[in-house]
């Protein structure tokens, strides 16, 4: 009988264990799972943008735009005007040191110029075509 008590007390500190382990893992588990939907939940995902001026001096429209992932083409920025590109297809060449290469063309002649630029998610980094070897931003 003395037998019977023993058992019963260790098979009932055995059940009260795995109940406090199980509790354990579902608090973690639950917390876990809010926290991703709260990351989930936060709002729209933000993209970098890159706006590409054209203030140069030379008469010669931007035809081209590209960078790691990405090519714009068939632009005709016109000198004084602008167009921005939402990089919303991701940064397969990471934020820093982008190397950005412009296409332009006066007339029957056409040339490129390349700039390393940075991105941020949610901000627009602007690059000035200058002229035809310059650049700023």
């Amino acid at each position: 009988m003395n037998c019977d008590k023993e058992l019963n007390s260790t098979l009932s500190k055995s059940k009260v264990q795995w109940w406090t382990i199980f509790a354990i893992f579902g608090i973690v588990f639950a917390f876990t799972a809010c926290e991703k939907d709260k990351k989930d939940n936060d709002g729209p995902e933000e993209h970098p943008s890159l706006k590409v001026v054209n203030q140069n001096n030379d008469s010669r429209s931007i035809t081209s735009v590209s960078l790691v992932g990405y090519e714009f083409t068939n632009l005709s920025i016109a000198i004084g005007n602008s167009q921005t590109f939402t990089l919303d297809k991701g940064m397969p060449g990471g934020y820093s040191d982008i190397n950005i290469l412009v296409s332009h063309k006066y007339s029957a002649w056409s040339g490129s110029v390349s700039t390393k630029v940075n991105f941020v998610d949610g901000d627009t980094t602007t690059i000035t075509f200058k002229g035809c070897i310059t650049f700023e931003g």
